[in-house]
Order: C-alpha cells, then structure tokens, then sequence
C-alpha cells in the first residue's frame, strides 16, 4: 500500500509562536537593561579530512587466486560485454528461456544496480536485468475478502528451478570472473571507496531475512494495484516482496540456494 507522506506545516507554527511568546515575555518582564556582550568571533570550520578508504569485509583476492593459473581471455569493456555476459550465463545456465528473459542492453550494469536497490521500498524498472515474470498476478475472493492464489505461484517456477539448479561453484566461478567488471559498474554508481561483494553479501542477508507468510495472504486493491492487507508485509522492501511474491515453496528453495552462495562468496561454510 503506497505511503502517504506528512506535510503539515502546524508544528512548525506551533514552535514560532512559542519562540515570540517565550521572547515576549522576556522584553515584558525585563525591568532594566542588560550591558551590551561582546559579539563572538565566528569560528571557522576548518575541513574535514576524506575518510581512508577501508579495506573489503569479503575480498574477492582468495577466490580470485583459483582463476589466476587457467587462461583466460581477457574481459570486454563494461560497456560492450553484454555478448560476454550473455554468452557466460548461457553456458551457466543452459536454460532454453534465459535468452527470452534477459533484458537486450547493459546487464552487467544492470545487474549492480538491481542488487545495490534489492533493501530499498521501490526499484524502476530501468534498473530490472530481467523482465517480469509473464502471465497476471491471481487473486481470489468472495467478494469481502481477497487472497493471492494458488495457482500465482506458478508463475515463478521455470525461474526457481533455473536460479536452484544451477551449480554453486561454477556460478561463483562466473561471478569472479566478471567482478572487475561488476566493481568497475559499482564504483560509477558513487561507490568509490566501497566494494562490491560486500554489498552483494549485505543483500543476501537481507534477501534471507524476508517474512515467510503462508497462506491464505490477504491483499486489497489500491489505485496502483493490489497491496497487502498486511502493513508489515507492506512495509517490506522491494526485495523482500520479490522473496515473499513467488510463494512459500519458492521462497525455501531460493533462500536454500542464496545459503550456499553466501558461502561461498565468503569462503565459509554455510
């Protein structure tokens, strides 16, 4: 359900008023004048120093150390490595939709910027490296009451099993292969002194965190669509309402998968 935000100016009347009242009776009750003060010096700020950069909470160095002795040819640049990406996600994958569900342009960008929004409340579509899931979101009701149904869940299912049947290893493999590139698209985002495979772990973590509503899950139609009854589910982020929209079944099988990737991103068991 869309928030509505707070505008309302009587606070800040409230505050003046009691500001000239509080002054007011000061001037009225004052019976003899104070001696003029000095009147300070301004003080200058003096700048502050950029902050060090600090080093990565997950470097990507020890698993980068298991490419460095196979040959490799070397990355395109950013900008033109949608055929690579492509091509690497295909050969990953194997998937006979995957070419049906990319989007055309920029998807290593695309990808880092998706993942970078994942906590916020709302992603434009401009930032998606896939295009929505086909078919219409299923609603059933009796009139007073409406709940997602069933049969929405399947509109998730071919992506699932793509995303939980892919090897763990060889994805991570991928991913250290294109992070020059996947670091190299986060610092343009403003993230000079920040890395990439930390927020891509902080993410996970999040994605983790999801609700895990069962059903029946109750929404109700806003003038943007339907919301959840829920305001706590409401209240999630975009990512959480990805985890929590493709249904309980789903949602178990991905945060299986987003385990063993987490360990592996950081080396640790999961």
């Amino acid at each position: 359900m869309r928030e509505v935000e707070s505008s309302s100016k009587l606070p800040w009347v409230v505050g003046v008023l009691a500001v000239v009242a509080v002054v007011g009776t000061g001037w009225y009750l004052q019976r003899t004048p104070e001696p003029a003060r000095p009147v300070p010096k301004p003080v200058v700020m003096q700048p502050q120093p950029a902050p060090e950069p600090t080093a990565p909470q997950y470097p990507v160095a020890p698993l980068q150390q298991a490419l460095a002795d196979q040959p490799q040819d070397p990355l395109p640049d950013l900008f033109n490595s949608d055929g690579f990406a492509r091509e690497a996600l295909n050969t990953l994958l194997a998937h006979p939709q995957l070419a049906q569900w990319l989007v055309s342009e920029h998807l290593i960008a695309r990808f880092v910027a998706f993942v970078d929004a994942l906590p916020n409340r709302k992603i434009g579509m401009t930032l998606w490296p896939l295009k929505p899931a086909s078919g219409k979101f299923f609603a059933q009701g009796d009139g007073t009451t409406v709940v997602i149904g069933a049969a929405n869940d399947a509109r998730y299912d071919a992506h699932v099993q793509a995303f939980t049947g892919m090897d763990a290893a060889a994805a991570v493999t991928l991913y250290t292969r294109l992070y020059p590139l996947l670091q190299q698209a986060y610092r343009e985002l403003g993230y000079s002194d920040r890395y990439f495979n930390d927020r891509m772990v902080a993410v996970i973590d999040h994605l983790l965190a999801a609700p895990e509503p069962m059903p029946p899950i109750v929404v109700v139609m806003t003038d943007k669509g339907y919301a959840y009854a829920d305001a706590t589910l409401e209240s999630a982020s975009s990512g959480e309402k990805f985890m929590m929209r493709m249904g309980a079944a789903n949602e178990t099988a991905v945060k299986t998968k987003l385990r063993e990737l987490r360990a592996a991103l950081t080396k640790q068991r999961p």
